[in-house]
């Protein structure tokens, strides 16, 4: 009987490459677009990923697939940060597994950050914020540990940054580059502290205790950093995004707590792109607001989705973290879908590659969420 069924699934995986062989025509890829056609698209929806299963294989993998079944892998179980390299590695830690799991595309991999060390799923207690500098060295801010864990590319624990005596709950953190500068948002103490890359304290964004007033938090949770070096806040029980200077000089305040367009009900997480556009996840409106660099509310995607369903690219399940790399690349954390999906700011570069043919009925649009 088992022969029997080896050999069964070895004709279904032979016809099947036979036939990806044989293809006379390439497959049309369905495009998803915000805001829908006919109107000017600025966003594309690119994927989403809950393991390598999601990743595209080859007609060979298929065919191995189909003859031996799938392979293990690794799934995301509740996933909350997420950073990427811009070239081939996404980060996403994981608060169930007490990880960081690493998908790389290149590889058409995934697997536990540190795995092949020691000890390797107990570097954590609870993984929270990630970030990433200019080298791709990884930065792991663990909440309940109070310290920020350093990587390099190649998985090696290169430094750990002890916080726990200015931190009582660290959650996210962030790296200026040109200034070589760590930024953790703490939600117990209300503050942003501002740390050199070993981890000395330079000085601090708002004031402990927290408060509504401009330039104090309420739960300060996830933050972002220009190229200007402006500090951008999701200030999120105040409902409302703060920006402050490099110096830590409060410049202006946006949001207000609300059910229509552009309002906040919680915010998640933050993120800026090349042009300076904000990026606002709101876990429980399942959408993400984008902004002007002044607060100008420009456009929402999402809307609450499961992923069963087939409308679920751009749907949404309490969207956590958001990270865009130098290629304005968005990627954002799906979490009770058990998911991450990755979209494209289209930026002139992006246009000029992958081109809209708004006369051909090969691009549609996500319909608005019922």
């Amino acid at each position: 009987m088992v022969l029997k069924q080896i050999v069964q699934r070895l004709v279904v995986a032979c016809t099947l490459l036979v036939m990806a062989g044989c293809a006379s025509a390439p497959e049309v890829k369905r495009r998803f677009f915000w805001p829908p056609l006919p109107d000017e698209p600025k966003i594309e929806w690119l994927g989403a990923y809950r393991s390598k299963l999601d990743m595209p294989r080859t007609p060979f993998e298929n065919f191995m697939a189909n003859l031996v079944g799938l392979p293990d892998a690794v799934y995301l179980t509740r996933p909350l940060g997420i950073v990427s390299d811009g070239a081939d590695r996404v980060y996403v830690s994981d608060v169930v597994t007490v990880s960081v799991i690493v998908f790389d595309f290149k590889k058409r991999d995934a697997n536990y950050l540190g795995a092949g060390q020691k000890d390797g799923l107990a570097l954590f207690k609870h993984p929270s914020g990630l970030a990433i500098d200019r080298e791709n060295n990884l930065y792991v801010c663990d909440s309940a540990d109070r310290r920020i864990s350093v990587f390099s590319p190649d998985e090696a624990l290169l430094r750990s940054i002890d916080i726990s005596k200015i931190t009582e709950q660290p959650i996210g953190v962030a790296v200026d580059n040109e200034r070589k500068r760590l930024l953790v948002g703490d939600v117990r103490l209300q503050v942003i502290r501002v740390l050199d890359l070993a981890g000395k304290l330079l000085f601090t964004v708002g004031m402990e205790g927290g408060g509504d007033k401009d330039g104090a938090f309420l739960f300060p949770g996830m933050l972002s950093v220009m190229k200007n070096g402006n500090i951008v806040v999701a200030d999120s029980m105040n409902a409302r995004v703060q920006i402050f200077d490099p110096d830590g000089k409060f410049i202006r305040k946006f949001g207000r707590r609300g059910d229509s367009p552009g309002d906040f009900q919680l915010i998640k997480g933050v993120a800026v792109d090349s042009e300076n556009h904000i990026y606002i996840t709101d876990g429980k409106a399942h959408v993400v607001y984008i902004f002007s660099e002044n607060g100008d509310y420009l456009l929402s995607m999402g809307g609450a989705y499961t992923a069963d369903v087939i409308a679920a690219p751009g749907g949404f399940l309490i969207p956590q973290g958001i990270y865009i790399d130098g290629k304005d690349t968005i990627y954002v954390v799906d979490q009770m879908n058990r998911r991450f999906q990755m979209f494209q700011y289209m930026n002139e570069r992006y246009l000029k590659e992958h081109p809209v043919e708004t006369e051909v009925p090969t691009s549609v649009s996500v319909p608005p969420p019922k």
